[in-house]
Formats: structure tokens, sequence, C-alpha cells
């Protein structure tokens, strides 16, 4: 439906280009008065194809603007469709508001169609005479309209999904459906705008128009949106180019721990081995004896086929929810894990378009020893991938040991999982802990965050810099959205020394507290104005744990990165970093 409405609306554009062509004649004593007072003419399918592109200057009319919106739309819209508790995402995301910060939007938009196509031709074409100048400014008002109805679709099937109503596309009218009516008037007003320019002598003309071709060329354009749409849904790369030679992922080869393993080499990430080291610290803070607790651990794996082995990383962990049951010989992880494993799996494949799965899962037995139990073993048939089973592997801690030993276990080649007698070596929780804090703190690198901080004229010692991951941004985008003036969101990381300066490291950014063992370290904050006894009144409570405060304002899209220093807002402006944050999604966009 959406393509034959821009369809339909090309073609009276065309139509107005025949008008008034076919008003040249009559205007020509007009053209020359206007070039005999220094004035130029211009047709009208010049002022389209520039028209085109001073929209793609506007953040609300661009291209990328609207893919974007298409893309967070059909992100909701498939999560409502997968998730149990419908009402709670809802109520999560806040997708109600979100629907009517746009509602507002799209009104106000409308409102100034005409002072948009009219400002334009008054500042672009001030010296210039426009052919047929009323004839033109309804074609820009067209385009506009049908841009602003195009985000308005969008939002009602958001709107319909909420609402669980079903989606209508056709109408029926006298047996035909609205679409076989659609291309009936189509095809009949194309035949006569074609007979209309062969009558007035056209047979020029019979080529696809200058400004037509702009419309096709731009992102918007339907055969271009289809090619990228199926290309997205291609099967990401199985691929661990950028993980062999990075220095953030401690190697082990499995003929280390085990004489017979399917897989060959296990690449675990630093950031991996301290999350999982922390999550066990926090059972050890607790007075009476830990009980037994575990994470699932998502990676990527590539298969040797001509050996039949495989490489596997262990990268980002997902921690159960609380329909767990820990005890002292039960481990029972519920059945809320399984929907935060397919949200983190979905959401690392989209970003990094690599085809992520779960590749391990750990587990304690606190004073225990390091074994592989039946239970333990039934697990892991569970948990096996489909197809390729044998490159799930599984971790075992005794977390009450002096060096908190852990025993790595896998498949053998003949399908049977490794035990405890098959073991030549154990490893140290405590050691790699030590491995990976050193190793995080050498491999931060600067090209992969946006350094929000790196516009302020000064700089303060204890923060130098406020480093936002790809992911930070996009986290941040969904949560501002269309939200009311306060604190939105937490943001967790660490702090980072490079040389004599400090870093803030944006790891993770959600609306909620962080967890025990993530570090707080910095909030984002809505306001109609960047004001900084206002900003202190709404993060009082929490600013001796902040180090820093990005501060949205809706009205102009701008993100203010202030420092605190000793538990106080810098009020220095010029320690104030200022960025544009379309400018910062637009820098995620590029690094893909």
């Amino acid at each position: 439906m959406r393509n034959f409405c821009r369809l339909f609306s090309l073609v009276f554009v065309l139509f107005f280009v025949g008008l008034s062509q076919s008003a040249q004649s009559q205007n020509s004593s007009q053209r020359r008065q206007a070039s005999s007072r220094g004035r130029t003419a211009v047709d009208i399918k010049t002022v389209v194809a520039d028209f085109y592109s001073y929209l793609e200057t506007i953040p609300f009319y661009a291209s990328s603007s609207l893919e974007n919106e298409i893309s967070s739309v059909k992100e909701h819209i498939n999560n409502l469709n997968n998730w149990k508790d419908r009402d709670a995402y809802i109520a999560e995301h806040r997708l109600n508001s979100f629907i009517n910060a746009n509602r507002d939007s799209l009104k106000r938009h409308t409102e100034d169609v005409s002072k948009l196509a009219s400002d334009f031709l008054n500042s672009k074409y001030a010296n210039q005479t426009i052919e047929d100048r009323a004839v033109c400014e309804d074609s820009l008002k067209s385009i506009v309209r049908e841009r602003i109805h195009e985000r308005e679709q969008i939002l009602n099937k958001l709107e319909k999904e909420i609402n669980n109503e079903p989606e209508h596309t056709t109408f029926n009218l006298g047996g035909l459906d609205g679409t076989t009516i659609l291309i009936g008037l189509a095809v009949i007003v194309c035949l006569c705008v074609i007979i209309g320019l062969i009558a007035r002598g056209w047979k020029r003309k019979t080529n696809k128009p200058h400004y037509a071709s702009k419309v096709s060329s731009a992102p918007r354009g339907s055969s271009d949106i289809v090619v990228r749409r199926k290309t997205a849904t291609i099967l990401r790369k199985q691929s661990l180019e950028d993980v062999i030679d990075n220095s953030a992922y401690l190697k082990i080869d499995c003929n280390e721990f085990c004489h017979d393993s399917a897989v060959r080499r296990m690449y675990i990430k630093n950031t991996c081995i301290i999350d999982i080291y922390n999550m066990y610290a926090e059972d050890l803070r607790k007075s009476d004896n830990p009980k037994e607790n575990g994470c699932m651990v998502l990676g990527r794996w590539v298969h040797d086929a001509e050996n039949n082995e495989y490489y596997v990383s262990l990268e980002h962990i997902v921690l159960p929810g609380d329909d767990a049951v820990f005890s002292e010989y039960e481990l029972n992880f519920g059945g809320k894990i399984k929907l935060k494993v397919t949200e983190k799996l979905r959401k690392l494949r989209k970003e990094t378009n690599l085809q992520y799965d779960l590749t391990c899962w750990v587990h304690s037995h606190p004073g225990l020893g390091v074994f592989f139990s039946n239970s333990d073993s039934s697990v892991q048939m569970q948990l096996k991938h489909p197809t390729h089973p044998k490159f799930l592997t599984a971790i075992v801690v005794d977390i009450l040991t002096p060096k908190q030993d852990f025993g790595i276990f896998t498949f053998r080649q003949d399908g049977e999982l490794n035990s405890k007698a098959d073991l030549k070596r154990l490893y140290s929780l405590d050691e790699l802990y030590k491995w990976a804090q050193e190793s995080e703190r050498e491999t931060f690198n600067p090209e992969n965050h946006f350094d929000v901080l790196a516009s302020a004229k000064k700089h303060q010692e204890e923060c130098h810099g406020i480093q936002l991951s790809d992911a930070a941004i996009i986290d941040m985008d969904m949560l501002i959205a269309g939200q009311e003036n306060g604190v939105v969101a937490m943001i967790c990381g660490k702090i980072c020394q490079q040389g004599d300066k400090t870093e803030m490291l944006a790891q993770k950014v959600n609306k909620d507290l962080p967890l025990s063992n993530e570090e707080l370290i910095g909030c984002v904050v809505c306001a109609t104005h960047c004001s900084i006894p206002s900003v202190r009144k709404l993060v009082a409570d929490q600013l001796d744990k902040l180090k820093f405060v990005l501060v949205y304002t809706p009205s102009d899209g701008m993100l203010t990165a202030i420092p605190i220093v000793n538990n106080e807002l810098c009020t220095d402006q010029e320690c104030h970093g200022e960025n544009k944050f379309e400018e910062l999604k637009i820098w995620t966009r590029r690094r893909r």
C-alpha cells in the first residue's frame, strides 16, 4: 500500500511538471523581463531536486532518520510478539509515551508544511525566478506530506501492535479491494500524463526526468529499500577474525586441559572473565556458606570441517532471572533466563551482523570440588546446539578453594562429555581475573568510542574524557525517546587510566540502578535546558556516586557532558562537552 501511495504522489508531481512545461511559452516574456533585471530563471525540476537534498539535512525528514525509525519500531513489534509479558515490556520501554510524543511531533510538522516549502523557495531562490511558482510550491508540499505520512504509518503499526489490533491493508468497494482501485487510478493518471506530453510534442521528455532520477537514487526509493531489507535477513557471518590476534582475549588450547576435545581452542574475553569473577565475589560477601550459582555465556564459533574441530569465543554473560532456584545442592536457572538470552542474542546479532550463540555455561560447586555431575550433564544436553552440539563448553568453579579453581568441560570427538578423570589441569579464576584487569586497561581503544568531552575547551584531571561505545549510544537513543524531564538512565562502566589521563568508559546504559557487581559512573538526564541548579536537583541523591552527568535537551537535540569534581557538578562551561545527539547516532552507523 505504501509503494502505491508513493507512486500516486510521484505521478501527480509529474503531472504538475507537465502543466508547467505547457505554460513555458506563456511565461517566456516574464523570464526575459526577470533576466533584464539581473534575475535568472530556474525550472521546477531543478527546484525539486534541490529540495530533496535540502530535506536530507533536516533530521525529521532525512531518509536515514526514517530508516532508523522503521528499524526501531520493527524491533519493538518483534519484541512484543515474543515477549511473555507484553504489558511489562510496554511499560518498561514507555511505548505509549513514545507514541504520544511522536504524534505531537507529526502534528507540529504537518502545520509547518506550507512554511517549510515557502521558506525554502524564499531563501534558496531569492534572486531567481521560478517557472510557475505556485505549481512548484504545491509539488514541494506534496513531497513533505508524503514523508510525514510515512512516519505516521510507522507509528500506526506500532500502536496497533500495542493495542493488539489486526492490521488492515486493503478495503473492499463493490467487490474490488482498495489496492486494485489504486492501481487502476494510477494507470489512468499515468496514461493521461503521457498522452498530454505527447500531444504537446514533448518527445524529448520520454526519458526519466532529472529530478525523478533523484528520487530513485535516494535511500527512500522503493527498490533500494527492498534490496537493503533483503540483505539484512541473510544469515550472519560465522567469524572469529577480530578475536584471533586480539590481546583482549585469553587463548586456551583445549589440549592443555584434556586429551580429547571437539573444541580445538577457546578465546575468553577479558570483560567476560571480570563479570564471572564479580558474580561470585557477590556470593562470597554473604555471611553463610555461598550456594551454587551460575550464568550463561554468549559468544561465537567457527567449525573447521576438514578436521571436524571447533573454535569458540566466550564474550558476554547473561545472569539468571528472579525465578532461578539455587541451593547448596540444587541449580535451577528458571525460565526467564531463556528470554534474557534470546533478547541479548538478538541485540548482538543486530549490532554486529555476526552470528552469536550460547557457547558456554558456568556454575559453581562451592566447597565440593570441580567435577561434572549427572545433573550437569543433563543441563549440557539440553543447552547444546541442534545441528552443531559439540561446540558448547561448560565451566565449573569451586569458589571456596584458595585460588578459586575451575575446570573446563567439553564434548569429545565421539560426542560424549569429558569428565573430571579426563582433565589434565585446572585453572584459577583469581589469576585469570588479574590478567583480565590488566588486559582491559591496556586494550582500551579510543577509536571504538565517542568521547563526548572532546569538544570541551578545558579538561579536568578527574574526568579527562567520557567514552561512549556504540552500544551505549544505541541504548541511550531508545531510552531518551519521548521522555519527560528527569533522570532517564543510569550508566555503568569503568574508570581507565591512559597515562596521566582518567577516562570514563560507558559500557551499559539502562533505566535501572546497576547490579552490585556493576560500577555506576554516570547518568542521563532529560531537561528543557541545561541548567546546573536544575540538574543538581535531579541527581542530588546520586551525586556522590557519579563521575559525570549527560544532559539531553529535546528542543535542540543537544547532549551536554558535565564532569563531577569533588562530588559537585563542574560549573565551568569550558569544561563541558556539547554534541548533537544525531552526530553520535551517525557515528555508530559509519562504524558499521
